[in-house]
């Protein structure tokens, strides 16, 4: 009858830390420490680190410091060890029940795809443990357009070197040329006589470009001038791993080339400045 009271009593404390109820008479005789359930998501900058704070509540106040200790859950861990720091204890100040832990990340072998990381409060005798914690780690990187000017490496989707070029206009916006260089040479047969420089309409706070439909490139075939080709293009900076993904068509009398004449893939380019 005992357990089950107190599996009862466990029941309510959830209820009162998740609920915000600010007290149960009934959990005073239940010695419980649970870590919050709305942690918040921890956002670390590219190359930097941050400290946040999580909060354990316990459903018994005493008129000395308690200390816990903590743990990290391995299985409900993805982030690398050295990503991270975690004290060992926490500490629950005289007369409350809140106690903070300070977490530490730092973008050590932070990926661009949220990663987590898993907390409990150590088990020990005549103490019941409540709710892990799961913090969930972001890396945010603020994009700046110089990071992304310059020439290019990596394979084009045409399987030929990249010949990608960025620059500046007058303005500070971001210009490309160099784009299928490779398959019009090599894999369309044809010799380029002249190519454009196109203006890149970016979303600086998600990388996401456009490059709108205009002439691009003037070329000939067995020495002979063919009708000039125009591109138009999407794709996206990323500004964690200093990656451009390219997508494109290119339009000749009116006639795209994506799936009409080659694969799309073709036309996709994953690039990194060098």
């Amino acid at each position: 009858m005992k357990k089950i009271t107190y599996l009862l009593l466990i029941t309510i404390a959830m209820f009162v830390f998740n609920g915000c109820t600010d007290k149960v008479d009934a959990t005073k005789d239940l010695n419980l420490v649970s870590f919050e359930v709305r942690t918040p998501t921890i956002i670390v900058e590219k190359d930097g680190s941050t400290d946040t704070d999580i909060h354990v509540y316990t459903t018994q106040t005493t008129s000395s410091d308690r200390t816990f200790g903590v743990e990290v859950v391995e299985a409900l861990t993805t982030v690398s060890a050295d990503a991270y720091s975690v004290p060992t204890t926490i500490t629950v100040p005289a007369n409350t029940n809140d106690g903070t832990l300070t977490v530490t990340v730092s973008d050590n072998n932070l990926g661009v795809d949220p990663v987590t990381l898993g907390l409990r409060v150590t088990a020990a005798a005549d103490l019941f443990v409540g709710n892990e914690a799961s913090l969930n780690i972001q890396k945010h990187c603020t994009l700046d357009i110089n990071d992304f000017v310059g020439a290019y490496s990596g394979t084009a989707g045409s399987g030929d070197p990249t010949e990608v070029v960025t620059s500046l206009d007058g303005s500070g916006n971001l210009q490309i040329t160099g784009i299928a260089v490779g398959w019009m040479e090599n894999y369309w047969g044809e010799v380029i006589t002249s190519m454009a420089t196109l203006p890149m309409d970016v979303d600086l706070e998600t990388g996401d470009f456009t490059i709108a439909l205009a002439p691009y490139m003037e070329t000939t075939w067995d020495g002979s001038p063919q009708p000039g080709y125009s591109l138009s293009a999407t794709g996206n900076l990323n500004a964690c791993s200093g990656t451009m993904y390219l997508y494109y068509d290119l339009v000749q009398a009116g006639q795209g080339f994506v799936g009409y004449y080659v694969y799309q893939s073709s036309f996709t380019e994953v690039i990194t400045i060098n």
